[in-house]
């Protein structure tokens, strides 16, 4: 079963474009029925249509910056518009507004073709259809307008379609003028607007910079504020001082402080040693003790010099004493002046440190109130100066809007071209053709071509058998028109059936199948005609064949050879006869079965012991045996005979047989194990493709019964569905 699941998946190639060429080839009354419909509707609307007339005036639109207030720092060159400027007097100029202003300028109410609108209304129409009739003329100005603007400038054509070419130049002239009027006027409105705006915030600007002043003069009364500048200079200049004079005092004090500790603890300092009177002192003890010590040496301590000398020495020690008692005392009392000058000089920063951010608290409070009255200054005297220019701009008419081609009177039509349009529905049509008749042909899923039968069945395609036509046959064959190969009426026919001969008798290496079973996918695929055919075909070859109508459904072979349908097959199976019911045929050494009684249950009877002995009994007599059944998706009859068969062989009809159909009946014979011979398609279109013409123009030409002619046997025909018509036409001028 997974076997049979993967066949229906057989792998297809790509078309050609040769294959699209035949698709096309084929489809080509499809392809012509499109092709002339779209091209004869429109041929119909190009010719029936009203001309229509476009007259087009072309204007200048400049860009502008208002100037209502001037803002500083911006640039004359500044691009202020966008490219949304152009995209709005675009949409102004194709605006309702814009249309209303023209008809009530041109009185198009009373004007053809517009007046019989308002004429037909009746007396008493209240507004709603007045308004609506007043909307319908306003919708057919405005449908008509069409904006063209050029690339890369500043120029737009402006366009209006209509019927008659001096009314549409009229209308246009009329809206350009209107347009620039109704610039002026939104520019006048615009500034009457900005003028009146500007009065009143003139106003409000007046009084606020009155405001500001009052509280600027009211603060400075306050603080007591004559040249703010000045006074915050001074104050920075005595902080600046103090900050010095306190450096200078707290390094003096540092200096003094020393001193004083190294006197306090009895060291001796620089001011002491250095000092003239204690030096001259000092100098005199020294000479006193000098002489004490050498008069010692002489006299005793009682000497009166010695105790002279001992008193000079204490006077001059006592001396000493005193000085050094001064300069002691004058070093406290420097490092006691210089700490009180840190002090108060200190106290003093601190107070001026107060004074001045007192002072700086009143100037930023100051700087803030001054700030307002300057900004409300600039921003009164801004507003006066824009009142003035936009006063000016409002007695000044001035617009960005001209018109630089007027519109003329247009002598050629815009619609329709009736080139273009001809044209371009010929291209509509051949594609719309073309495209319809591949999506037809694409939905078509039958086999059309013996190609496509072995690429989808993946067996080998033994013979195509052209489509015969048995109404063209001669009045003296007209019994059999079916047994083409004995009749010869067909030869390209007959000459299939000859190579399908040819290949069954090699299929096998061995032995040819001698059994073989004929069936198809569904009904009306001509088996029996293929079966009545291959058997003619074996009996010229052979000395006995024998053909059996095992379709004992709807039996057609003793039609086709014209025998009685009974007794046949089926009386043999049920056992009426003992013998094998054959009759011979108009075929020399072909022999018939025909089907007999139709019984109410084929299968059993095809599938029954009977059946084999039947077989094998013909096996003795016969030397191939060809069996007819029904198709194998109609009934079972068909699998039942291949299992019992040599060759299986499956007829196809061309254009008829959907691949999933034939692909079923495929998978079905190889699920039973039936010996597959390959496929047989039938009546194939040999004028729709050029290889079969061509091989059968030349077949026919070179081997027909009037063969005889060497004029016929030197002429090679064109191939072809035309050149098959031409050969045609050259047959019958001959006759």
């Amino acid at each position: 079963m997974e076997e049979a699941t993967q066949l229906l998946h057989a792998p297809r190639r790509h078309r050609t474009l040769y294959d699209y060429l035949k698709i096309l080839l084929k489809r080509r009354w499809l392809i012509l029925l499109v092709f002339f419909a779209v091209v004869g509707y429109t041929a119909l609307k190009t010719f029936t249509a009203t001309p229509i007339y476009s007259a087009t005036v072309q204007i200048l639109i400049e860009r502008h910056k208002p100037q209502y207030l001037e803002q500083p720092g911006a640039s004359a060159q500044t691009d202020y518009y966008g490219e949304e400027f152009y995209q709005t007097h675009y949409k102004l100029l194709e605006s309702p507004a814009l249309a209303k202003k023209v008809a009530e300028k041109l009185d198009l109410k009373n004007r053809p073709p517009f007046a019989p609108i308002f004429k037909n209304l009746p007396p008493n129409a209240d507004e709603t259809m007045k308004q609506r009739a007043e909307e319908t003329l306003i919708g057919s100005i405005a449908g008509g307008i069409q904006v063209n603007p050029i690339r890369q400038s500043s120029l737009v054509n402006v366009s209006f379609s209509d019927p008659d070419p001096k009314f549409a130049t009229t209308v246009i002239n009329t809206l350009a003028q209107c347009y620039i009027e109704q610039s002026l006027d939104l520019r006048f409105a615009s500034s009457q607007e900005a003028a009146g705006w500007l009065q009143g915030k003139l106003i409000e600007g007046r009084k606020k910079l009155e405001e500001s002043e009052a509280k600027l003069n009211q603060y400075k009364r306050e603080h007591n504020i004559i040249a703010l500048d000045d006074k915050e200079s001074i104050t920075a200049q005595k902080l600046e001082q103090l900050n010095k004079d306190l450096i200078t005092s707290q390094t003096h004090r540092m200096e003094t402080e020393t001193r004083f500790k190294e006197v306090s603890r009895g060291q001796a300092i620089s001011q002491v040693l250095n000092n003239p009177l204690i030096q001259t002192l000092k100098g005199q003890e020294a000479k006193i003790i000098a002489e004490q010590s050498e008069l010692s040496r002489k006299f005793g301590a009682e000497h009166p010099r010695m105790i002279r000398l001992n008193n000079e020495l204490a006077a001059t020690r006592g001396k000493i004493g005193a000085e050094m008692g001064q300069i002691v005392q004058a070093i406290k009392n420097e490092y006691y002046m210089a700490k009180a000058q840190e002090d108060n000089l200190k106290k003093a920063l601190d107070q001026h440190k107060g004074e001045t951010q007192d002072l700086s608290d009143r100037s930023i409070e100051y700087r803030v109130l001054l700030r307002d009255v300057e900004t409300n200054r600039a921003l009164y005297e801004n507003m006066l100066k824009s009142l003035k220019i936009t006063t000016a701009a409002e007695n000044t008419p001035a617009t960005n809007i001209r018109i630089v081609y007027p519109a003329t009177i247009p002598t050629v039509p815009v619609s329709p071209r009736k080139t273009r349009d001809l044209m371009f529905g010929s291209v509509l049509g051949l594609f719309l053709g073309i495209g319809l008749a591949l999506v037809v042909e694409s939905l078509d899923t039958t086999l059309k071509t013996p190609e496509e039968v072995e690429e989808w069945l993946e067996v080998p395609n033994l013979a195509t058998i052209p489509h015969m036509d048995f109404t063209a046959s001669n009045s003296a064959k007209e019994d059999f028109p079916e047994l083409i190969v004995h009749q010869g009426t067909h030869p390209l026919a007959s000459e299939s059936y000859r190579g399908l001969r040819t290949t069954i008798l090699f299929s096998s290496p061995g032995q040819a199948p001698r059994v073989i079973l004929v069936t198809g996918s569904l009904p009306l695929e001509g088996k029996s005609l293929t079966s009545a055919n291959l058997a003619t075909v074996m009996a010229k070859a052979e000395p006995k064949v024998l053909i059996v109508d095992a379709d004992l459904r709807r039996p057609s072979l003793h039609k086709i050879f014209h025998v009685p349908a009974e007794p046949g097959l089926s009386n043999f199976l049920v056992g009426e006869l003992d013998d094998i019911p054959f009759v011979e045929t108009i075929v020399p050494n072909l022999f018939l079965v025909p089907a007999g009684k139709i019984p109410p249950h084929p299968s059993e009877l095809l599938g029954s012991e009977r059946m084999r002995d039947f077989l094998d009994r013909t096996k003795n007599q016969f030397g191939r045996i060809i069996i007819d059944s029904p198709p194998l998706m109609s009934a079972t009859d068909a699998a039942i005979i291949s299992t019992q068969a040599d060759g299986v062989l499956l007829v196809v009809k061309a254009e008829y047989v959907p691949r999933k159909a034939a692909m079923d009946a495929k998978n079905q014979l190889l699920e039973l194990n039936a010996p597959l011979l390959g496929t047989i398609f039938n009546k194939f279109q040999v004028k729709q493709d050029e290889y079969f013409a061509k091989v059968y123009y030349r077949y026919h030409y070179h081997y027909t019964r009037d063969h005889g002619s060497s004029s016929r046997r030197g002429h090679t025909p064109e191939p072809g569905a035309l050149g098959w018509v031409k050969n045609k036409l050259n047959h019958l001028k001959q006759k």
